[in-house]
């Protein structure tokens, strides 16, 4: 099963680069607005690493529900996201419905602005795939208005903003995409852990995997800042962990594969 790792933006990505390749990830994603953008893109396909989609724009978007020039301007960058893609050819991009909290009510205007995206994403061969989030009633909104739109599964996610929800069981045949990490439940707080270094039930989450029957990416979406453990681990290290624990992961989701009446871990035991 293949597996990534998302290109962090506050550590150097020279020296990410590095450690991938050290511990054999060819596979990434990234923000579509990292600071270094074009230069890390370069690197990337110097090193052989495949970019498998981006992450949409996201901070402000709450104003593409609301009527004015800033909606708008939310949009044109998702929009111009959409031409990033085809530039670099990568044929997804992962994007929220919205972000943090409040979430401004469903209107028209963003519907609107959502249908010119996705009507453009189409034309394009570009595929929004949207992402467990907060609000799991507009999430599934969204997947039901776009039956184009593939589904992006964060585990961190389903941990901490929407407790109880399983996602694969309902929109796991639309999977194009993942981002993979642990949590520490605290309600409404992503952190971002390594998996297994949190509470997190990867079996379940390995059988579902293994259920919905798509060929994916297990992609890490891991930021060492956003959790104190790993306040002193070196870029090098941090990555060998890190590599380990997305092949435990992946090894879990094969057996599950293999012996679906078996729980991943015990065929590891």
């Amino acid at each position: 099963m293949r597996i990534g790792i998302n290109l962090y933006t506050k550590w150097p990505y020279r020296e990410v680069i590095e450690a991938f390749l050290e511990n054999g990830i060819d596979r990434t994603f990234m923000n579509i607005e990292h600071p270094e953008f074009e230069n890390a893109m370069d690197a990337l396909a110097k090193a052989g690493i495949t970019v498998e989609n981006f992450h949409a724009p996201f901070k402000g978007q709450n104003t593409i529900w609301a009527p004015g020039e800033e909606g708008e301007g939310m949009l044109a960058r998702l929009l111009a996201g959409v031409d990033t893609c085809v530039k670099y050819g990568v044929k997804v991009m992962v994007a929220h419905v919205s972000n943090s909290r409040p979430m401004p009510a469903i209107s028209p205007v963003g519907l609107e602005r959502f249908d010119r995206l996705m009507a453009y994403a189409k034309e394009k061969g570009v595929t929004i795939a949207f992402e467990s989030h907060r609000f799991f009633e507009n999430v599934a909104c969204f997947m039901e208005r776009y039956p184009e739109a593939g589904f992006c599964l964060d585990t961190a996610h389903e941990d901490a903003f929407t407790p109880g929800v399983r996602y694969l069981p309902l929109w796991g045949h639309r999977l194009v995409a993942t981002h993979i990490s642990d949590n520490e439940y605290v309600c409404d707080e992503d952190m971002h852990m390594l998996p297994f270094d949190g509470h997190i039930d990867w079996a379940q989450t390995a059988r579902e995997m293994a259920a919905c029957g798509r060929d994916v990416t297990l992609m890490l979406e891991i930021k060492p800042g956003n959790h104190e453990k790993y306040k002193d681990v070196s870029i090098k290290d941090y990555y060998a962990a890190a590599t380990k624990s997305v092949r435990r992961l992946a090894e879990m989701v094969e057996n599950c594969k293999n012996n679906p009446c078996n729980t991943a871990e015990s065929k590891l035991q």
